[in-house]
């Protein structure tokens, strides 16, 4: 139970229930003036929002008087004025008297808070009764047998104006006395009030000079005066208690005392709280403690009984002090649909639930509006439940409105949605689409997701399950609704995925889309290179021939060391494969696809070979490794990703040579060469990486080779492992420098050292690469008299239409002699530069980013000898725009 503030200073949540009409005024409800011809009406009504009020007006409700002192003017003995609306002007002036037993009553309408905006002012009358206001201040002057009750004020004072009765008032907050009787206002009753005037909380010393208590009655307006039953609170600072009462010039401070002083017409059941807080329990003694026999006494429209407070009341026992019917609010209220999806026909019931303080409260005082949404009219029940019948398809909000008889009722915030549904079969439908993120996203999509919406289906009735197959092989999904989901497939590929949908009657309908799933097209996302796994340094990773061994690539937010970007589908790597045991070759692939026929690396027994590797990335974040036979090690560095809808763009060339070390002086022991690149053979000034084939020539010793970005740190990883005596190759992919170089660093003694570009990366550059499951497009083996010999072009086809650039992995094998390869677009013309060295007897592979000729094809020379050629297509670039 919480205590209210008068003025607009209520406590929260609390409901305030207004008085009925006194007897009195109900009796002469009929009462005409003198001289009329026939009976006037018995109310008066005011409305100063009705745009139809006239002060000049008749009173009725279809032309209601503008203020409350035209309409007091205006009314005769047993009529009642009517106030309905929250204000009114800003005083009212009461000059007309009515007759003992048939007073005139200004009356505020029940359920609402009545204010003035300034004073009530009644001078000079008599038999007035003024009920249920909210005024600033109630003044009463030379008048009498004036009643004032249920009111709410800032203070009443009667002067001169003897028998007058104020019952069931609450005044509070102003800076005078909160009750005086003043002059000679003899036989008048104070009773059921409650006064706690000179302190708000919100502004403690907003009365720097308050009254001397809170109810002051003069010598001469204390004879035959009682008083009894009030609650009186004088706390008027943060820091010191006021004086509860002034009575004949005597101050008390305790009921007791007044009591005694006064042979008991004064004081009795009074209660003085020193200490008034809001929400203070010790405001229990305005609740349920009201005096009903006390004179003009008006019961309350909905009395409510706090089961949680003892009834210490006459009568029934448990009207509350003051103006206002107190009781616990309803702060919530929901209601609930055994049917919230339904054909129209169906009968729905609807059920109200309220929050736990209504437990307080007999069941029988509460009552349920029900609008149900849909144009009929709205239902009250004593019952929390309801049934009701749609008869049109739509979606209706349905509430309910709960009122405990404290006059102002809560409306379900959680009105209920219904969905009334035209009947019909249940009937499974969705969109099936590819999950490509945008460059926003920061969940991590599966590189080959399929993303399943089923809203699309149509259901009268709710939706009690829902079954996903994605045809797949893994485990369907099961779901309760039709929310849309997302699946990441393991290997591309042509799917049917198929729905089935089941409502809440049993019925059942399905339906199958296909779907393929391949890889979305993407852009370059570079790193600075880090080791992702050496064997050699792990005694767990054992790399022997059959053996599928996986490296996990650990999950990060940004490009990096030790970092995956989010949404990325492919990694590039440089592996190399060292310690062999046997001639053998390596192939690396998307942890969860079948192991491809192709391969990555060829390297002879006791040699140690490198190639760049473009591959997706698998489940778990993982890519796969498996030696064809023997035992070796391996080391893994990751040089760069892709990711749909993000990153560089890659522009393809045709091939140039940038440096040739033998045109000056080789590499030496230690040495590292800056090479620029930018604004050099056809690469633009704002390229971020270039694809580049390194070569080494003219070994003295073993050595290994690191290209890196100018001014960068050198990587701990190595592109190229020179031998003396052999020519070596391997693509690098090398973060261009903010000065525009790229480095070459040599190990160990001397080599020298040439370096072709093939392409760049750049914000504006033209095509996106996509990947693919490694696909052979030529293997020179498998057919008799086609090997490739001496000055020789071999043309591979088979690469998808639109490519403007692709990536393979080139093999040569079954060698004759030292030559070279090389590889470019078909139909154009062949550059003066190589991809692959080939070494007699020996199988060389390269990792080639390649332009490609119109017609989707490649040319592949052979200089010197004869040799097999193998290519494999691991992805390729098509136009990201239109190329103007």
């Amino acid at each position: 139970m919480r205590p209210t503030r008068a003025k607009g200073l209520l406590a929260a949540g609390l409901v305030t229930v207004l008085g009925g009409l006194p007897a009195a005024t109900a009796s002469a409800a009929t009462a005409g003036p003198a001289g009329s011809t026939g009976e006037a009406p018995g109310v008066l009504r005011v409305d100063a929002w009705d745009p139809a009020c006239s002060d000049a007006g008749t009173g009725t409700a279809a032309k209601p008087f503008c203020s409350v002192t035209a309409a007091a003017a205006a009314a005769l003995p047993g009529q009642t004025v009517e106030v309905a609306r929250s204000s009114f002007g800003s005083e009212t002036v009461v000059t007309k008297s009515g007759e003992p037993g048939r007073p005139i009553t200004i009356k505020g309408a029940v359920g609402t808070s009545t204010a003035t905006g300034g004073d009530v002012r009644l001078s000079g009358v008599h038999d007035v009764v003024v009920e249920s206001m909210n005024a600033r201040e109630v003044q009463v002057t030379g008048s009498s047998r004036v009643t004032v009750v249920r009111t709410e004020a800032a203070g009443i004072k009667v002067t001169d104006s003897p028998g007058t009765t104020l019952t069931n008032n609450t005044v509070a907050d102003g800076c005078t006395a909160g009750i005086e009787l003043a002059g000679d206002s003899a036989g008048s009753n104070l009773f059921n009030n409650l006064v706690r005037n000179h302190f708000s909380p919100a502004a403690p010393f907003s009365c720097p000079n308050p009254a001397g208590a809170e109810i002051v009655v003069s010598a001469l307006s204390a004879k035959d005066t009682r008083a009894g039953s009030n609650t009186v609170a004088p706390y008027w600072t943060n820091f010191s208690n006021g004086t509860p009462y002034l009575w004949a010039g005597t101050a008390h401070g305790t009921p007791e005392s007044l009591a005694a002083a006064t042979d008991g017409r004064a004081g009795t059941h009074d209660h003085v709280l020193p200490h008034w807080q809001d929400g203070n329990a010790a405001n229990s003694e305005v609740v349920d403690s009201a005096d009903e026999n006390a004179p003009g006494f008006v019961p309350a429209a909905h009395p409510a009984d706090d089961p949680s407070r003892p009834n210490l009341g006459t009568g029934l026992g448990y009207h509350d002090r003051g103006a206002g019917e107190r009781q616990e609010p309803i702060t919530t209220a929901q209601l609930a649909a055994d049917h919230q999806r339904a054909p129209y026909g169906t009968e729905i019931t609807l059920t109200a639930t309220t929050g736990p303080e209504t437990a307080h409260w007999p069941t029988s005082v509460m009552t349920y509006r029900y609008d149900f949404g849909d144009g009929t009219p709205s239902v009250t029940s004593d019952s929390p439940a309801v049934k009701h019948v749609y008869t049109k398809a739509g979606t209706f909000y349905a509430n309910v409105t709960v009122d405990t008889g404290g006059g102002r009722p809560f409306t379900g915030r959680y009105a209920v949605q219904v969905q009334s549904t035209v009947p019909g079969p249940l009937t499974a439908r969705a969109t099936v689409q590819q999950v490509v993120p945008d460059q926003f996203d920061t969940s991590d999509a599966p590189p080959l997701g399929v993303r399943l919406d089923p809203s699309a289906t149509s259901s009268p009735w709710p939706v009690a399950k829902v079954v996903v197959d994605y045809g797949d092989g893994t485990p369907a999904v099961t779901r309760n609704t039709l929310d849309t989901v997302v699946h990441g497939y393991a290997s591309p590929g042509d799917y049917t995925v198929t729905v089935t949908v089941t409502d809440t009657t049993g019925r059942t309908s399905t339906a199958a889309y296909p779907f393929r799933a391949a890889y979305a097209p993407t852009g370059f996302l570079r790193t600075q290179p880090y080791r992702l796994a050496d064997t050699r340094e792990d005694a767990d990773l054992d790399l022997t021939g059959g053996r599928e061994v996986p490296f996990t690539l650990p999950t990060g937010t940004a490009p990096g060391a030790n970092g995956v970007p989010g949404n990325v589908s492919t990694v590039v790597l440089n592996v190399t494969v060292t310690d062999v045991t046997e001639d053998t070759h390596l192939t690396v692939w998307p942890t969860g696809q079948p192991r491809p026929t192709t391969s990555n690396v060829n390297v002879a027994a006791g040699r140690t070979s490198s190639n760049l590797v473009t591959v997706p990335i698998g489940d778990a974040k993982r890519i796969s490794t498996m030696l064809n036979a023997g035992r070796a090690e391996v080391i893994v560095d990751v040089v760069g990703f892709y990711r749909p809808n993000g990153g560089d763009l890659f522009t393809p060339l045709s091939p140039n040579r940038l440096v040739d070390t033998r045109d000056s002086s080789g590499l030496g022991s230690g040495e590292t060469r800056a090479v620029k690149v930018a604004g050099v053979g056809g690469v633009p000034a704002d390229a971020t990486s270039v694809v580049l084939n390194l070569t080494s020539t003219e070994t003295a010793v073993d050595t290994h080779l690191k290209v890196y970005a100018g001014g960068g740190t050198k990587p701990v990883s190595s592109n190229l492992n020179p031998e003396p005596g052999k020519d070596k190759s391997n693509q690098v992919v090398v973060p261009v420098g903010p000065d525009g170089t790229v480095n070459v660093y040599n190990n160990a003694g001397s080599t020298h050292v040439i370096l072709d570009v093939f392409g760049y990366y750049a914000p504006n550059g033209k095509a996106k690469y996509t990947p693919t499951v490694p696909v052979r497009l030529t293997d020179t083996r498998d057919t008799p008299f086609a090997k490739p010999g001496p000055d020789s072009t071999t043309v591979v086809g088979g690469i998808p239409a639109g490519a403007r650039a692709a990536v393979l992995n080139v093999t040569s094998t079954n060698t004759t002699d030292d030559s070279y390869l090389t590889v470019h677009a078909h139909g154009a013309a062949r550059p003066g530069t190589s991809n692959l060295n080939l070494l007699a007897g020996q199988t060389v592979p390269n990792h080639v980013t390649t332009p490609v000729g119109a017609d989707g094809k490649v040319d592949v020379y052979n200089h010197v000898g004869s040799t097999d050629i193998v290519a494999d297509l691991f992805g390729y670039f098509t136009d990201a725009w239109p190329q103007g």
